[in-house]
């Protein structure tokens, strides 16, 4: 009886040390540790407040079986436009980025870069994934997709001169993130000059542009506050997209019970929290410039948005049909994230 009570009780421990291996992260698995690349600071708000906090979460719901060490300001690789082929390529397990700095890359998830495609950052992340599935998905066939979200609308910042109309803009030098962004520019007579974020401070305070292209999310965290003195507001640009992507080869090796750890705590929440740090991020700059005393903050005229907005719409119905004789078939994308018009 006594060898029965024995089994049984050995029993027992093996089935709730299965139970407790799959929840917190089982003693057999040998631990893992994975390496997520970026190119901005470490006081960025996307380092502190996105991946930092997952990768705790991580470590916490495995129990320090998996962790992931952040690698920031180019630690694994210089230059912001290889992010996404250092994943591919597994120089990094996992890293984050712009699609928009190798577009030809990414033609339909940078439709989200058209203007009057959404209200806001949140919304354009969810539009995002509304079309992850059926269109999306082929452009990050080489990794697994972690989280895809948006920033805020971007603003025209300059040093010295104000934009009050739309025709202080033509001729200007003006910073941009994207080639779809680079052609809204052109539309309102300026210049674009293609140009990663970690560049815009020395070359605006150099005159190397007139002004920037970016969201309000920038100004502190990549201190344009300190060479930027006004700033432009109104126009309907669309929003830059961004990834977190992983190394397809270190996903699939990953055990089961990671696996999970890692899609429960990514995929579209993970994403549209990304997108609200970035708006609370923008609104939180703003005002602090509006405070300050050094800065100008422009809003344009309605007649004035009147006018830029024709000619962004202009732009973008031609930039769409360009993308259709290409064989994208954006106008379908866009209709299935409510964008048609």
């Amino acid at each position: 009886m006594r060898h029965d009570n024995v089994r049984m009780f050995a029993r027992a421990l093996l089935v709730t040390g299965m139970l407790l291996g799959v929840l917190y992260g089982s003693p057999m698995l040998a631990a893992e540790e994975l390496r997520l690349a970026h190119f901005v600071s470490p006081k960025h708000p996307m380092d502190r407040f996105l991946m930092r906090p997952w990768a705790q979460h991580v470590a916490q719901l495995t129990n320090n079986q998996l962790t992931v060490r952040i690698y920031p300001a180019g630690e694994l690789g210089k230059g912001p436009h290889a992010q996404f082929k250092r994943a591919a390529d597994g120089i990094a397990d996992i890293t984050f980025g712009l699609q928009g700095y190798t577009s030809k890359q990414f033609p339909r998830t940078t439709l989200i870069e058209l203007p009057a495609v959404a209200i806001d950052g949140p919304e354009a992340t969810e539009k995002l994934w509304a079309v992850y599935d059926s269109d999306l998905a082929p452009e990050y066939r080489r990794v697994k997709v972690l989280a895809l979200w948006s920033t805020e609308a971007p603003i025209l910042m300059t040093k010295n001169k104000p934009i009050r109309r739309i025709a202080d803009l033509k001729g200007l030098k003006i910073r941009t993130p994207s080639k779809a962004q680079a052609k809204l520019i052109q539309a309102l007579g300026a210049t674009p000059v293609p140009m990663p974020a970690t560049k815009m401070y020395q070359a605006l305070n150099n005159g190397v542009v007139d002004a920037l292209m970016v969201p309000p999310s920038v100004i502190q965290s990549f201190k344009i506050n300190e060479v930027a003195k006004y700033y432009t507001m109104g126009l309907p640009f669309g929003r830059s997209p961004f990834f977190l992507v992983m190394n397809k080869g270190k996903w699939e090796a990953l055990s089961p019970e990671h696996k999970a750890i890692i899609d429960q705590t990514t995929g579209r929440v993970l994403s549209v929290k990304g997108a609200r740090i970035y708006a609370r991020t923008g609104r939180q700059a703003l005002a602090s410039i509006r405070k300050s005393g050094k800065h100008d903050i422009i809003q344009l005229s309605a007649e004035e948005v009147e006018k830029g907005t024709q000619l962004l719409l202009e732009r973008r119905s031609k930039i769409v049909a360009g993308l259709e004789e290409q064989g994208v078939a954006a106008r379908s994308v866009l209709e299935r994230m409510g964008a048609e018009k």
